[in-house]
């Protein structure tokens, strides 16, 4: 903010070495700014004419007076020393420029030679990373104070309309720099839009670029929503210790009692930790039954920590908790939108190719609905995998995988299950390019159940249960890529076989509790996948074969467009493992395949399609796509999907999602955004509506979003959000969905 006065006192000591010597140019070392090493930084000093007036006691250089030390420069049309004063005076048009890129002008300097007080006429600053700092007057008090009077500062170098002012500047009657306290303060300060003052303030102060944290108040943020009503939310930041710090706040709304917020945040020397709460009293819309209940003043609130700790090179520690006091709280206050929030304490050790990991993990299940789930506690999930080296065992490589886990219910089945396999894999290509990957796999499980839910009445099953299986497959996967180069693109045809043999596991699976395998779902990315199961609990046993065909056109600009078709059939009709709903349960799998293309990075598709193996007709359709036409800007998402049997996905899902936005100028834009659902429960869910003003030193950005489901939900309602960024000082707003954070430090 200040003319560099230590680099000016460089200048006294040329002058004095320059003494006597009527010379337009001459070379000093000053010893006051040194470079690395120690080594001083030599001077050059150039000036028309050079002249002691002894009888006076004035040292006199003038014309075109230069003073150059590395990159920065003094250009000055006089400067003048007087011994007896013992100060340094440089007039007409001065201009000081520093190695990081800011140029000073100046109508006058003035400096004495201990460079404990100093003058400043007409300051104008230009600043390296944008922006102008301007001053009638500036004075160095001490060595490490500095005024500055009639003093305004913009960052915005730019759009500057016809009167001559920026998008905003703030000014002020005295701004003071404490440089031992790294502090900036006002004094009658108005911030300034188009030239025309918005907001006043007697005093104001804030910490300097210098300072990693600073104890003080954080920008303020507030909205709207139906719910809370007008809401404010003002926190104090606490920089307790630079390796830790403290932040509480507030959120005040217009229907509801305040929130109170807390944030605590360390770092050790290999690990960190961060803990995040809240807390109320206010009311909320439950779900019993299925009927909406009204729930009188309670107390509520969140707690979230984090912990890493990096124990050494290998094996690493931490913890990760969530909890809500109720299922609205947190998508009610906007901390978080999950539906169910995850407890973990973990260990995990890296090396090489190896890896191993234990778990205690136990969750919270916040979704509103009839019928709750009793969420499970792990109580353990070890898990721990081998991998031998590339091509060194029979031109493959061995892995070797082992896990065991522990489920408990408060009420329900309880689960342990020891799972140990082993492998080998190579992947072969011959001379004519025949592209052919082997995978062997032998794998041995035990479980134990208590509390079986198969165990009901009537049906002669045991409560308890202990029971395991052997399980070896051979997976043989062969593929022949054929490429064709054309003048402006290239063509790929690749077909693809899958051979996988296993024997029959139906007896020996009908007791084996499936917790982690029931939401199956084949797809074009896991058709040609060993085992489409998503987890371990349950097995894709006998034999199979699967085939299907990759191609496409590939632009050498970038555009391509990918198509990939396939199917897989059983070859035993019994016995199926797979529910219904998930593509799988019949001999010959439905078809399922992929349409991906992208032109000029205008025009974008990924479509994926799931059909009937008998009938053809649609089991499942995703369908995302973009187009941008300069100005306009469009994007959509559509989903179809038939229920999947032993799942809470019990009917048909359709959805489909549209986005638009239109760029009005350069820097305005209007964007929307739609919801509908068009399964059984047909209806709009979500719509929004926003515009978003870029400059090159501010943003402006608003949203409204209206949410229409379930009251009970906390997320029903109207919603007003919007940012406000001011370039160098930050953003203030209300996004909306995010976990309360300490912010702006």
């Amino acid at each position: 903010m200040f003319l560099n006065l230590r680099f000016f006192a460089v200048f006294i000591t040329v002058l004095l070495v320059a003494e006597g010597v009527l010379i337009s140019s001459s070379r000093a070392y000053a010893q006051q700014d040194t470079v690395q090493g120690g080594q001083p930084l030599p001077v050059d000093f150039q000036a028309d004419s050079l002249i002691h007036d002894d009888e006076n006691q004035i040292i006199r250089a003038e014309g075109n007076v230069e003073f150059v030390q590395g990159l920065r420069v003094l250009r000055a049309d006089s400067v003048v020393y007087d011994l007896s004063e013992n100060e340094v005076t440089a007039r007409g048009q001065v201009i000081l420029t520093d190695p990081n890129g800011d140029v000073h002008f100046a109508d006058e300097v003035v400096l004495d030679t201990n460079m404990t007080a100093g003058l400043v006429k007409g300051l104008q600053s230009y600043l390296s990373g944008g922006g102008v700092l301007n001053a009638d007057r500036g004075e160095r008090l001490t060595d490490k104070i500095i005024k500055l009077y009639d003093a305004s500062y913009t960052p915005c170098d730019c759009d500057i309309d016809s009167a001559g002012n920026p998008v905003w500047q703030i000014k002020a009657n005295e701004v003071t720099y404490n440089e031992d306290e790294h502090r900036v303060s006002y004094k009658d300060a108005k911030f300034e839009l188009f030239g025309v003052p918005v907001f006043y303030t007697p005093i104001m102060s804030h910490p300097d670029n210098k300072l990693k944290q600073k104890s003080g108040l954080l920008t303020p943020s507030f909205g709207y929503n139906s719910d809370l009503g007008a809401h404010i939310q003002q926190s104090y930041y606490w920089a307790i210790a630079p390796d830790k710090d403290l932040t509480v706040g507030v959120l005040a709304s217009s229907n509801d009692e305040p929130v109170a917020l807390a944030e605590y945040r360390q770092r050790f020397e290999k690990a960190s930790l961060q803990l995040n709460t809240s807390l109320t009293h206010s009311s909320r819309t439950d779900d019993i039954n299925g009927q909406q209940v009204f729930v009188d003043n309670e107390w509520r609130g969140h707690l979230f920590a984090e912990g890493r700790w990096d124990i050494n090179e290998k094996w690493r520690s931490g913890l990760d908790i969530q909890y809500a006091s109720d299922d609205q709280y947190l998508r009610q206050y906007d901390f978080k939108r999950s539906d169910v929030l995850e407890n973990e304490l973990y260990v995990e050790r890296f090396s090489e190719r190896n890896y191993a990991a234990g778990r205690l993990l136990a969750f919270q299940d916040v979704r509103i609905r009839e019928r709750q789930t009793d969420q499970p506690n792990v109580l353990p999930e070890i898990e721990a995998s081998f991998q031998g080296d590339p091509n060194a065992t029979l031109g493959g490589h061995w892995t070797v995988d082992a896990s065991v886990l522990g489920i408990q219910r408060s009420d329900g089945q309880d689960v342990s299950r020891l799972v140990g396999a082993a492998g080998w894999e190579r992947r072969m290509v011959t001379g004519f390019g025949l592209v052919t990957e082997v995978e062997t796999n032998v794998r041995g499980d035990m479980y134990y159940t208590s509390d079986r839910d198969i165990a009901t009445g009537g049906s002669g099953r045991s409560g308890d249960g202990t029971e395991s299986r052997f399980f070896p497959q051979a997976h043989l996967t062969t593929s022949y890529p054929l490429v064709n180069h054309y003048e402006k693109v290239q063509a790929v045809v690749e077909p693809i076989v899958a051979l996988t043999v296993a024997p029959n596991l139906e007896d020996d699976n009908s007791d084996i509790p499936n917790e982690d395998s029931q939401d199956v779902q084949l797809d074009a990315s896991n058709l040609f996948e060993a085992n489409r199961f998503p987890g371990l609990d349950s097995i894709e046993d006998r034999s199979r074969v699967t085939y299907g065909l990759r191609t496409g056109l590939f632009d050498y600009d970038g555009s391509f467009v990918r198509f990939f078709m396939g199917q897989s059939y059983r070859f035993d009709e019994e016995g199926n493992p797979f529910p219904q709903g998930s593509g799988l349960s019949e001999q010959e799998s439905d078809y399922v395949g992929q349409v991906t293309a992208m032109y000029d990075d205008r025009f974008g598709v990924d479509y994926k399609f799931q059909l009937a193996s008998d009938t053809l007709s649609s089991q499942r359709h995703e369908f995302d796509g973009y187009l941008d036409l300069d100005e306009w800007q469009f994007d959509t998402r559509y989903l179809y999907a038939t229920a999947l049997e032993g799942t809470d996905l019990d009917e048909s899902r359709e959805q489909i999602r549209t986005a638009a936005a239109y760029d009005m100028t350069n820097e305005w834009r209007a964007r929307t955004d739609v919801l509908y659902d068009l399964g059984e429960n047909q209806g709009l869910r979500e719509a929004a509506f926003g515009f978003d003003y870029t400059g090159c030193c501010m943003s402006f950005s608003a949203t409204m979003r209206r949410n229409i489901t379930f009251e009970s939900s906390g997320e029903s309602g109207t919603e007003i959000m919007f940012r406000f960024g001011l370039k160098g000082i930050g953003e203030y707003g209300h996004d909306g969905g995010d976990l309360w954070r300490a912010g702006n430090r």
